[in-house]
């Protein structure tokens, strides 16, 4: 499955594509409030992308529950509708990878998503990014824990059930750093999602996490710009006032690199946006 570029004019637009709201169970803020948010700071396209169930031993907080999808589609629809000529509200997923029997593959095809973000959070089922001092560090060995993480990502950029990737190198999120080069891996799941038309964001949040930095670094953005691979743009907002945070240096890094242009979405479909 893979999602094609619209072909036409390029246009120039303000774009979040990632934000969750209180329905995910670690957000807090309505969609309205999000929305407004948005609004206020001149974000001109603003995607939803709550975390999409996963089964109840795991979800705990982290996700909604399955009876409320539809709550959640219905609400962020309902905000669409109330903002239309001021914010143009957009509705996906974040999506875990490898997918579990929670996350209904209907939703793969529903005429409601303009998108579907694939995450990769889990290594089996010890979540990589809940606690820095984990002792799962140790016993994996850092290495070892990107090597499995790369290699899960190269199957998500593979699959083609995404329209983009989120947080590219998500185990650096505490601080931690693989001491071998990562290249090579890095590289693969690169040509995976050129070759599937997935786009890769370039995810602020890790500015507010211990890491410091974004996600993904500069010199994986390098490695994205030479593989052709899309890119768009996302605060991961868990909060309202969070909304668009350092957007303007995600952009200033891309055109650093070289891009000259980013990618959002609609019905599924990627369209060019002017940086």
């Amino acid at each position: 499955m893979m999602y094609p570029i619209t072909m036409h004019d390029t246009v120039t637009e303000m774009i979040d594509f990632h934000t969750h709201t209180y329905l995910c169970g670690h957000a807090t803020g309505t969609p309205e409030e999000y929305a407004a948010s948005a609004y206020s700071k001149g974000i001109t396209i603003l995607g939803f992308s709550d975390h999409s169930p996963l089964p109840d031993g795991m979800r705990e907080n982290v996700t909604m529950r399955r009876d409320q999808t539809e709550e959640y589609l219905a609400r962020i629809q309902k905000v669409k509708q109330e903002y239309i000529g001021k914010v143009d509200v957009r509705i996906g997923f974040e999506v875990d990878f490898p997918l579990r029997d929670s996350f209904d593959t209907a939703f793969l095809t529903d005429p409601r998503l303009d998108y579907l973000i694939g995450s990769c959070h889990y290594l089996g089922d010890w979540p990589i990014d809940y606690d820095g001092a984990s002792p799962e560090y140790k016993i994996r060995g850092i290495n070892n824990i990107y090597d499995a993480y790369y290699d899960s990502l190269l199957e998500c950029a593979g699959s083609g059930f995404f329209n983009f990737l989120g947080h590219f190198d998500l185990p650096k999120k505490f601080g931690h750093h693989a001491s071998t080069d990562m290249r090579e891996k890095i590289t693969a799941v690169a040509r995976a999602a050129a070759g599937s038309n997935t786009a890769v964001e370039i995810n602020t949040s890790g500015l507010r996490k211990p890491v410091g930095e974004m996600y993904p670094s500069e010199k994986i953005v390098r490695i994205l710009f030479e593989q052709n691979v899309p890119i768009t743009l996302g605060s991961d907002a868990h909060a309202p006032n969070e909304v668009g945070a350092d957007i303007d240096k995600a952009s200033a890094l891309l055109k650093k690199v070289g891009y000259t242009r980013i990618v959002a979405f609609k019905n599924r479909k990627q369209f060019p946006v002017e940086l």
